[in-house]
């Protein structure tokens, strides 16, 4: 059956929000922490809760009112601080002949509660020794600067400490004191949200109670979808949505800077699209490189062993990625041999490349059940690349284009495809499916759309989607098609119009699987090759009666 090309209904997020006027704030999507920081006012001096959570200003607020909440102690917070600061420190004045004692942080008798970043605490690990002393004994010595004549009495103190950062450096902290949580706990915040139909509206909210705190404006409920699904976009899911209050206040108040008057703003997908030319000069580059033919790939025609693969380029310090085609091309040699992987032995293939070579390698030895000796060498390059390959989502197209030099069927160069895949030719997920969809619709809209060209993805990447609206457009003009297959028997179905094996059916058919049997065969010269011809006959006969 004729694979089916997708609707262009379900290539972004379909998302209604209204307008409640609801106030909506960050805690409210923090359960898990919210009642850890519950449990956390209640408990009395010497406690200790670990957090990993961002410390922008704005999470760090949002962590201060919620422990201002009910709560009778005062709350510090010092997220760069050093030794003098958290313990004080006494120097003695040698002409004054008197001690001087300037107080730090710790030397208060009243409780209260402190939040410190890790990071900084990890800046100079001894601090914590000393740290970890003063709260669970109640009592810390303070910082001798210059020589004393004379014993340093300790300080009481009363407090709870709450540790706030990374997951890397909590990792980092634990690692120096694995008796971490024997005496704390611990708790995390997210930054994301998985949206289903009891707290999407609520996203809106908060997103609207953001925009009028930071610009006295609010969105329009169309403004507001395209706001999803631009964070969809970003976080590679139709289901997850950020609700970092930095990167939302960043956003709602660069938009009421780049429009003059939101509230009437229907569309801001203008400000997204500056946001992404700003960053797009690398991609520029290298689509005028495949126009003028410096960078070869093909958008027409057919080609025995040459396939459009797909890839995501990303530069450090560089905001934004973009997907770019690459041509996959592959030789056979007929006789005893390998699969040899080009870009690997030159060293430019890293350890996941290797595995999606492998993979697609074992998937078609076991589908057409070779031989441990290949009777055929094959090489494989991606032709072009100059720096380092890496990731497995090129196995699919590995695969297709073996299967292509194979049977020397040609490949439709209006296609690309990308997927990972395993050893039984299951398509699997991948990343960046929306920039390297778009990558490929860029070049061929430069070129001039056929109607033919298209982009074969995962099926479970569909809920990855958030496309361009010019690309949406394109899809629903028949212009331009996408399609979603399982496992690669969809694929070779759709890209060589051929099934892999035989269906149930009393007539003979044309078969994937025949003509790499027929290749074969044709060499007899090669004692391998002609007894794996018998062998692969009698495999044949045998799928077919199944």
């Amino acid at each position: 059956m004729r694979l089916s090309p997708l609707a262009w209904q379900s290539l972004t997020p379909q998302h209604t929000f209204s307008d409640t006027a609801q106030a909506v704030h960050f805690f409210d999507f923090q359960t898990e922490a919210k009642q850890a920081l519950n449990q956390f006012k209640r408990r009395v001096c010497g406690s200790l809760l670990v957090m990993k959570t961002e410390i922008f200003p704005e999470y760090i607020q949002a962590i201060e009112d919620d422990l201002r909440q009910g709560a009778t102690q005062p709350v510090c917070t010092q997220i760069h601080f050093d030794s003098q600061m958290l313990f004080g420190y006494q120097v003695f004045l040698e002409k004054e002949n008197r001690i001087q004692t300037v107080d730090g942080l710790l030397a208060k008798t009243e409780p209260q509660t402190i939040v410190l970043s890790i990071k900084a605490l990890l800046s100079d690990i001894a601090q914590w020794d000393k740290l970890k002393q003063a709260l669970l004994l109640g009592e810390y010595t303070p910082l001798a600067l210059t020589p004393i004549p004379q014993t340093i009495l300790p300080i009481k103190t009363a407090f709870k400490l709450l540790l706030v950062g990374s997951r890397e450096e909590i990792a980092a902290l634990f690692q120096y004191d694995d008796s971490l949580y024997h005496f704390g706990e611990y708790s995390e915040i997210h930054n994301y949200l998985t949206v289903d139909a009891n707290n999407i509206q609520q996203w809106g909210d908060y997103v609207q109670t953001l925009a009028k705190r930071y610009t006295e404006q609010s969105l329009t409920i169309s403004a507001l979808s395209e706001f999803f699904a631009q964070y969809a976009r970003e976080s590679e899911s139709q289901d997850l949505v950020t609700i970092s209050p930095t990167k939302i206040k960043k956003d709602v108040t660069s938009l009421a800077n780049y429009f003059e008057n939101l509230t009437a703003c229907q569309s801001i997908s203008a400000y997204f699209r500056y946001q992404e030319k700003q960053a797009a000069q690398l991609n520029q580059f290298a689509l005028n490189d495949m126009l003028t033919d410096q960078l070869h790939i093909e958008t027409e025609g057919e080609k025995i062993g040459q396939i459009n693969g797909l890839s995501v380029i990303e530069f450090d310090g560089v905001p934004t990625a973009f997907g770019e085609p690459l041509r996959i091309s592959c030789q056979v040699r007929f006789g005893d041999g390998e699969i040899t992987d080009i870009e690997r032995k030159v060293e430019l293939g890293g350890h996941l490349h290797a595995k999606g070579i492998l993979l697609a390698e074992s998937c078609l030895m076991n589908l057409l059940e070779l031989p441990t000796q290949l009777p055929f060498s094959a090489s494989l390059a991606f032709e072009q690349s100059y720096g380092e390959v890496d990731g497995d989502s090129s196995a699919l197209a590995i695969f297709c284009v073996l299967v292509s030099a194979l049977a020397k069927l040609p490949l439709p160069q209006s296609i690309a495809l990308t997927g990972a895949i395993d050893q039984f030719g299951q398509v699997q997920s991948v990343g960046g499916v929306n920039q390297k969809i778009e990558g490929f619709f860029q070049l061929c809209q430069a070129r001039g759309l056929t109607g033919t060209q298209g982009v074969l993805i995962p099926k479970s990447c569909l809920s990855h989607l958030s496309l361009k609206s010019e690309l949406i457009e394109a899809v629903k003009a028949k212009q331009f098609y996408l399609w979603a297959v399982e496992d690669v028997f969809e694929a070779c179905e759709l890209l060589f119009g051929l099934l892999f094996f035989e269906a149930e059916s009393d007539e003979e058919q044309d078969t994937l699987a025949k003509r790499i049997q027929q290749e074969l065969a044709a060499h007899p010269d090669d004692e391998h090759a002609s007894i794996w011809s018998r062998l692969f006959g009698i495999f044949l006969k045998r799928n077919s009666s199944d």
